[in-house]
């Protein structure tokens, strides 16, 4: 039998918020399994932000796009879940980039393909003119290689520190010589991937323990440095690279969606999920989800709601749009905006969002929320529209007598943001409406959005 905890918590993780409706959806599914598979159920076409004006507008554009399909518009919200995963694992920033019609086709790959299949996605997002540029593989020649791209491959994107050497990183550059952009004013973006065959080695090379680029097409000659990676190449210590690799990933899956460290018997789960299905990522990533490690009390309480989950559960909460809800000014300072990770290593998790300054920038977020939803509430006649009721000016002026009934405004006010508040929140609230006057319980609603 299914337990509303444990699919509240699912949807949290997987869909930024646990919206009453799909609780109660879930919660007619046969088993956790299914309703795990429900979740995973995504569209294959998330449809696209149709952008216009200069760049800096289009920056803005993209955001609240994005924010909206997470919030609102989106049938399956772990499909841009799973997005803004990949934007954190493949870093590309457009404050390097340059171009937000590239920064949207790298993110709308992610949107796409984020739960179709891990070699794939990462031979897909090398050659995207955001990821070129990003990590100037654009400028990799077999004269002169340049090793950025090859390195981060390595470290970052699918085996982790240590399991590589030097001479792998020289050789995985080289394989991927030859891919770069050009400046295309015909085309609607500008810039356009270009392959340029005399700027590629074409020798053959030795990779983890493997020889590859033997011949064929050499346009194919970067994928295989991937293909190698994860099939049958060998690392320093003699592991299998695809092994070292599907824990690596499986690592960083779990801090994504759970925030805790995973115990070996997760990890040694994750893998076998993983190299069963050829790097497939949906029935990857529905082995963690159906785990029973990621409904223990580790996973439940190990995970900081990253800044991006924060605005769009206020969003949902309140019911903006992003156009509207979203300060996009103050997520920098909150510790993550999307388009700009800090740098290729992306964001880190938990401990990274908890200061005073970037937890200032989520209360002045409530704050302009609340200004918003309030907009038409004072004076006679006002009201507080909210997703799942209206609370209206004069039942509010109407508890000015009674402590009783100004806390129970607090019961209405979450109920209508669909917000189940914690026994000390609650106590919390409950103490501030009891003592407040009634011209104060507005306050409420900045209150309840900045609850944990």
């Amino acid at each position: 039998m299914l337990n509303e905890t444990d699919i509240t918590y699912l949807l949290r993780r997987t869909e930024f918020v646990a919206r009453p409706a799909r609780v109660a959806e879930l919660m007619a599914k046969p088993s956790l399994a299914d309703a795990v598979d429900d979740i995973l159920a995504v569209p294959a076409n998330p449809g696209a932000a149709a952008l216009s004006g200069p760049d800096s507008s289009r920056v803005v554009q993209l955001t609240d796009f994005w924010f909206n399909r997470m919030a609102h518009d989106s049938p399956r919200p772990l499909q841009e879940k799973m997005a803004l995963f990949w934007h954190g694992h493949f870093c590309s920033s457009n404050a390097k980039v340059g171009s937000i019609n590239l920064m949207q086709q790298q993110i709308d790959l992610f949107r796409r393909d984020g739960l179709g299949n891990f070699r794939d996605l990462t031979i897909t997002m090398s050659t995207q003119v955001a990821m070129l540029r990003y990590l100037d593989n654009n400028q990799n020649f077999w004269s002169s290689p340049n090793e950025n791209f090859g390195r981060e491959l390595m470290e970052l994107f699918v085996l982790g520190v240590g399991n590589y050497t030097e001479a792998d990183v020289q050789a995985c550059a080289r394989a991927w010589t030859g891919h770069t952009d050009t400046y295309n004013p015909g085309h609607p973006d500008h810039e356009t991937y270009r392959w340029v065959p005399w700027d590629h080695d074409d020798d053959p090379k030795w990779l983890l323990g493997q020889s590859i680029n033997n011949g064929g097409n050499t346009q194919l000659h970067g994928a295989e440095t991937v293909q190698m990676m994860l099939s049958t190449g060998i690392t320093p210590d003699g592991r299998l690279t695809r092994d070292v690799a599907a824990e690596f990933i499986s690592r960083k899956l779990w801090a994504f969606f759970a925030g805790s460290s995973p115990s070996p018997a997760v990890v040694e789960h994750l893998r076998a999920a993983a190299i069963g299905g050829d790097f497939a990522i949906k029935p990857w990533l529905r082995a963690l989800l159906t785990h029973p490690e990621f409904y223990a009390a580790p996973a439940r309480t190990g995970l900081v709601r990253p800044p991006v989950d924060y605005v769009a559960a206020t969003l949902v909460a309140t019911g903006l749009r992003s156009e509207i809800g979203t300060p996009w000014w103050l997520l920098e300072g909150m510790g993550q905006r999307p388009l700009f990770p800090p740098d290729v290593s992306g964001w880190k998790n938990n401990a990274n969002w908890i200061n005073a300054s970037a937890f200032g920038r989520r209360a002045s977020t409530a704050r302009h929320a609340t200004y918003y939803v309030l907009a038409n509430y004072w004076g006679d006649g006002g009201l507080i529209p909210l997703p799942n009721g209206t609370v209206t000016f004069e039942e509010v002026r109407a508890t000015a007598a009674s402590a009783v009934a100004r806390r129970n405004i607090v019961t209405r006010l979450a109920d209508s943001m669909q917000i189940n508040l914690g026994a000390l929140s609650r106590a919390a609230l409950d103490e501030f409406a009891g003592n407040a006057s009634w011209t104060e319980l507005s306050d409420v609603v900045m209150l309840l959005l900045i609850t944990p």
